[in-house]
């Protein structure tokens, strides 16, 4: 009988961790799941209300219309959009994958959903600095929701970003939260070696996004003007 409850007892455990086994996850694995997701949308248009709060500058509300197609094409029509960093809004996450080496740092439960942290090092490329980014990725919906990243050593991004169904499947952005913090102090020589023509030390920006049309076949001439246009 001992033998038996023994075995039982061996039994479940091996059962036990081979479920955690199967639950763990690699930052590679996570990505790709991302990515998944987001491989069902082939195109988008959008419209986007964007307000900004930046430091020593008056930027008014910003009507934009954003277009976007597999793998990487995307078209902004708006001006001054410049002024928001581009990977606020949109985090492609094929161009992760390509771009970054992930390692996952952290898994957490927050309710039903197990978030995870990854922090992502850009590979290698001459002529380009390293770069470090965060994200939390929801494990559920396999969408990002919280993003940090300092694109010069100065500067730093956070966003954090929320999302609704469309047409009851596509999982897109519906409000992306931007933050742009300094890393160094107001009277640092750096700082002062660019007064007064020094970018804005911190500011904050709100995009809403709405009015999706979603896979609807967008023609690539859209984005061939915008490269034609860049050339002039």
């Amino acid at each position: 009988m001992m033998k038996r409850i023994l075995a039982h007892i061996f039994a479940l455990v091996l059962v036990g961790t081979a479920g955690l086994s199967a639950q763990s996850m690699t930052a590679d694995e996570i990505l790709h799941n991302v990515k998944k997701q987001f491989d069902q949308v082939k195109d988008y248009t959008v419209a986007l209300k964007v307000s900004v709060d930046m430091e020593r500058m008056q930027i008014p509300e910003m009507l934009v219309t954003l277009y976007f197609k597999q793998p990487d094409k995307v078209h902004v029509e708006a001006k001054n959009f410049s002024m928001v960093p581009r990977e606020a809004v949109g985090l492609n996450p094929a161009q992760l994958i390509d771009k970054f080496d992930a390692k996952l740092m952290d898994t957490q439960k927050n309710g039903d959903t197990t978030m995870y942290k990854l922090r992502l090092v850009s590979k290698p490329e001459k002529g380009k600095p390293v770069r470090e980014s965060y994200m939390w990725i929801d494990g559920t919906r396999w969408v990002i929701t919280h993003f940090e990243s300092a694109p010069s050593e100065a500067r730093k991004v956070i966003a954090d970003l929320a999302y609704e169904t469309v047409d009851g499947k596509y999982i897109l952005p519906s409000r992306v939260d931007v933050r742009m913090e300094t890393q160094q102090p107001a009277d640092s020589t750096a700082e002062k070696m660019y007064a007064p023509q020094r970018l804005p030390r911190k500011g904050s920006a709100v995009i809403l996004y709405s009015d999706y049309r979603v896979n609807t076949g967008l023609s690539d001439e859209i984005f061939q003007k915008k490269e034609e246009g860049g050339k002039k």
